[in-house]
């Protein structure tokens, strides 16, 4: 695997962590939940680490030809897609859906409207997590299309970013009131069935429908080595879902059922992503390494933002 697809892998991962995080917070305010008091501070210390995404993204823009097959050849694409695929195009939009994210970010935790800032923010969030879902993972196989994915994906964006929210918080010293993180729980159970259903409903389209382009997509990714890590990823969610069904689940129930859904959300992109060539030890450094310092801004972010220590704690 060469650099410039390790990067690739960490950005779109990163970036969905973010992006969903901008939706939690957005669905929190807009119907005014008290579940979200004991994520808040983690969902918006990942979205405001946006623009160090912008900076992983102006490096891949230098490696656009290695990571996309449209870029050295669209002679047999379907002109319109040909042209909206054009690299000028591609880099504005991208450049676009992560400014629109961070201004989101920014106005969402200054601002004191904030059911007003949610509501817009989501009709603008909308598009551009679908959207991107579809230029920065789905074009890397132009031939094929489906008008579910960008759903599928966003959910799956949303997923890893209430997962990983839940597991930093039930980490720290400070308890979080037992009401609120039952509402996280059920949370965190529906993403995890809506999901599942999203992407199983995806597959039985496509093969019903049995159209070469869109059944040639799941055939690449149903070798041996494939199905065993797809089969290793729903195990992981089947075992998350049987933890988090009781109702009222314990502290340790929640840590381990989050942990299990973070790792089947990370194991899953890497079966659709699929990347080009064996894991190499200095790719494997270099997500780390990226990994890292996208933890190290992160953790700075959380320093200087509010805790909502009281409003968790808080009974509703």
């Amino acid at each position: 695997m060469s650099a410039m697809e390790a990067l690739y892998i960490v950005f779109v991962l990163l970036a969905g962590v973010a992006m969903g995080s901008l939706v939690v917070l957005m669905i929190g305010h807009l119907m005014n939940e008290h579940w979200l008091a004991p994520v808040r501070a983690e969902v918006e210390a990942a979205a405001l680490t946006l623009p160090l995404l912008l900076l992983l993204g102006l490096v891949l823009a230098f490696g656009l030809g290695e990571l996309f097959p449209w870029v050295g050849s669209r002679a047999d694409l379907p002109p319109a897609r040909a042209s909206y695929l054009s690299p000028g195009f591609f880099m504005v939009r991208s450049a676009a859906y992560l400014l629109i994210c961070i201004g989101l970010a920014y106005w969402l935790t200054h601002t004191r409207h904030l059911r007003r800032a949610s509501a817009i923010g989501l009709a603008l969030l909308t598009p551009v997590m679908t959207f991107s879902a579809y230029d920065w993972v789905l074009s890397r196989e132009p031939y094929w299309w489906s008008s579910l994915f960008g759903f599928a994906f966003a959910l799956g964006q949303v997923l890893a970013a209430l997962a990983s929210a839940i597991l930093i918080t039930l980490l720290k010293t400070e308890p979080a009131s037992p009401k609120r993180m039952a509402s996280l729980e059920r949370a965190l159970l529906i993403l995890l069935l809506l999901t599942a259903w999203t992407w199983f409903a995806q597959f039985l389209i496509v093969w019903l429908a049995n159209l070469p382009h869109e059944v040639a997509w799941y055939l690449d990714r149903s070798d041996d080595g494939n199905l065993a890590l797809l089969g290793a990823s729903y195990a992981l969610m089947l075992t998350a879902i049987v933890l988090l069904v009781p109702s009222g689940v314990s502290r340790k129930g929640m840590l381990v059922g989050s942990a299990l859904a973070l790792l089947h959300h990370g194991t899953h992109m890497i079966w659709v992503l699929q990347p080009r060539g064996d894991f190499s030890w200095f790719a494997l450094g270099l997500i780390l390494a990226v990994v890292a310092l996208w933890t190290g801004v992160y953790v700075a972010v959380m320093r200087v933002r509010p805790t909502y220590v009281e409003e968790a704690t808080e009974e509703p």
